[in-house]
């Protein structure tokens, strides 16, 4: 039988140009995009507990070592004399760049294997197989449950790294079936017989079937018995002059961490491995190129510190399990949410705007999954409910996971690991008229003159944790589940206690009736403070002031039964640069109107203690 490239004709029909809607869905992020839907795939055929195995290798191949090498140059020319009135060049130059290609001699292909995975099976068979789904269908997934894929369109993610437009498929699958193909997804060119082609052309057998065998082109690779797994080689690898290797490890880090945490999947890079053993060492390596948040949540999945919580039948989808770990950095507040293959969908942020941490949300359920799945936009990268045939039940869902993370922050802060002061602005926590204080103190300065001193009441708004009552809840609404704690005043206290200070220190100038100015209260929205290690007195506080000052001061009390008493400051931080303390103030503070101040403390308390504090500026 005749083996060569076979171009359909388009029946007088649709004329097609170069930005097929399915290859420039990925042309923005090619490399990217690339990691991703491969590693996806891979994870999707996986056989048994051990880790997914896949390979990228670029190597040179002589042009005319291409399968059908000179039908397909043929193709090219023709296509650019079809375009060739064409007002814009786009097309015109797609083509001069890949002749250009084929007349160097010798071309780069990208080589993606994997291993321990089923191959793509039927590909003897006419539909509805792996291999016809991958090959012959465009918009067609027939992946189920907590798969990755859902539209079908990510196999254009290698077409969009290929000068030639054009990739082959070989595969050797656990039905011990071997088979390849080639596809090329150009443009309409007029055929030799006078025919206008659709752009689509196959290489393989009569009626596009694909050839029986395995394809060896890589002359350093080909598989043995039993070694089951697919092929992929894209032609004239766009990318292979730039630094393609570090790009995928960051994407492939980036996307798949949990899946490499799980042990379910190991990477090579050319020499270099991606797989549990060596991901401490990559964090180190590739931290300044790794996207996101990606180091963080490496601490999340590693550090001991971290706190889990698992929901075994979340609203009778499957299970869930969130990891939340403190910080005593500059978090991002942001949750790496993944589905149940490991990779990750999205960055969650909106959780809390103060607490500083980071999150792991591992979603587990076959059915919480298969739901997120068919939510999800072509790229993964997001979940749309306007998606869903039940959109208002896909808002519920996601509406309901994070409120669950919320509901766990909240009590991680509650039970002393953090405290958050809700505050319209310190105006609620200190007096409106700081002359009119009810209580004086005296001073005596050294020519006898005495001065009246102000002390400062603060009144400290208690609140406390009004637990609601767990209740399941099927989204189908047969039951109620209430997720978020109540902050509601204690009825049984006094809702303002007051709690004087001892007198502010001041500096007494020598001389009759010196008068000493008092500097200005700085009221705060925000203020939020815990202990990453209590045991040495580690505090991060996030101050949120409600108006700006300079030469400020930041003073620490550690509130009483009856008196709040200065907190000594042993050492004080921001952004790793060492800041001025005296005892129990913190000086040199540039205040800025709601922008967030975090500062890192070290107290000589090494016991959990209530904080006040007060702010103070020129």
């Amino acid at each position: 039988m005749a083996i060569n490239w076979s171009f359909i004709s388009n029946q007088h029909g649709e004329i097609k140009g170069i930005n097929d809607s399915g290859v420039a869905t990925f042309r923005g992020t090619p490399l990217k995009s690339l990691a991703r839907e491969i590693c996806q795939n891979s994870l999707d055929a996986f056989v048994d507990d051990n880790p997914v195995v896949v390979v990228f290798h670029a190597f040179d191949l002589p042009v005319i070592s291409i399968p059908g090498a000179e039908e397909l140059k043929d193709a090219f020319e023709r296509s650019r004399v079809y375009w060739s009135g064409q007002k814009t060049s786009q097309t015109r130059d797609f083509f001069d760049a890949a002749l250009k290609e084929y007349e160097k001699g010798t071309t780069s292909v990208l080589r993606i294997s994997d291993f321990n995975t089923k191959g793509l099976r039927g590909s003897r068979e006419l539909k509805d197989t792996d291999w016809t789904n991958l090959t012959k269908s465009s918009g067609v997934s027939d992946k189920h449950g907590a798969a990755g894929g859902s539209y079908g369109i990510g196999k254009y993610a290698t077409f969009a790294c290929s000068k030639f437009s054009t990739v082959f498929y070989s595969t050797y699958d656990i039905n011990n079936e071997r088979a390849y193909q080639g596809i090329s997804r150009i443009v309409t060119f007029t055929r030799a017989d006078g025919e206008d082609t659709t752009g689509l052309g196959f290489y393989g057998e009569e009626q596009n079937k694909p050839v029986f065998d395995q394809l060896n082109i890589d002359p350093n690779f080909s598989r043995k018995l039993e070694q089951y797994g697919t092929d992929i080689y894209i032609m004239a690898y766009a990318q292979a002059q730039t630094d393609w290797k570090r790009e995928i490890i960051v994407s492939i880090l980036d996307s798949f961490l949990v899946a490499f945490w799980k042990n379910k999947l190991k990477v090579w890079v050319e020499d270099v491995e991606i797989s549990k053993d060596t991901l401490a060492t990559l964090m180190d390596e590739y931290k300044g190129s790794v996207d996101g948040y990606v180091c963080s949540y490496y601490k999340v999945l590693t550090s001991p510190e971290t706190k889990w919580i698992e929901e075994e039948n979340f609203y009778g989808l499957g299970g869930i399990k969130f990891g939340v770990l403190l910080m005593d950095d500059d978090a991002s507040r942001r949750v790496a949410m993944v589905r149940q293959t490991g990779m990750k969908i999205k960055d969650q942020g909106g959780i809390s705007g103060y607490i500083p941490f980071m999150g792991v949300m591992l979603i587990e359920g076959d059915e919480i999954n298969t739901r997120l799945r068919l939510i999800e936009n072509p790229q993964h990268t997001a979940w749309e409910p306007q998606r869903s045939a039940n959109e208002q039940q896909a808002r519920e869902l996601l509406s309901a996971l994070n409120d669950f993370m919320k509901q766990y922050v909240g009590e991680l802060a509650s039970q002393g690991d953090a405290m958050e002061l809700d505050a319209v602005g310190l105006g609620d926590l200190l007096p409106d008229d700081i002359n009119a204080d009810a209580d004086k103190s005296k001073e005596e300065n050294v020519s006898n003159a005495i001065e009246v001193i102000e002390s400062k009441v603060i009144i400290q708004k208690e609140r406390k944790i009004t637990a609601s009552k767990a209740r399941t809840k099927t989204l189908d609404g047969a039951e109620e589940r209430d997720w978020e704690p109540d902050w509601l005043p204690n009825p049984d206290s006094n809702p303002n206690p007051p709690r004087p200070h001892l007198s502010k220190p001041v500096e007494i100038v020598p001389g009759d009736k010196t008068k000493v100015q008092q500097p200005n209260v700085i009221s705060i929205e925000k203020f939020v403070f815990y202990s990453p290690n209590r045991k040495e007195g580690k505090y991060t506080l996030s101050i949120v002031p409600a108006e700006s000052g300079e030469n400020g001061t930041i003073e620490l009390q550690i509130a009483g039964e009856v008196y709040s008493f200065p907190a000594t400051i042993k050492s004080a931080t921001k952004s790793g640069l060492a800041l001025m303390v005296e005892e129990n103030r913190i000086k040199g503070i540039q205040f800025e109107k709601g922008k967030q101040l975090r500062i890192s403390v070290e107290l000589a308390c090494k016991d959990y203690c209530a904080l006040e504090v007060s702010a103070y500026a020129d």
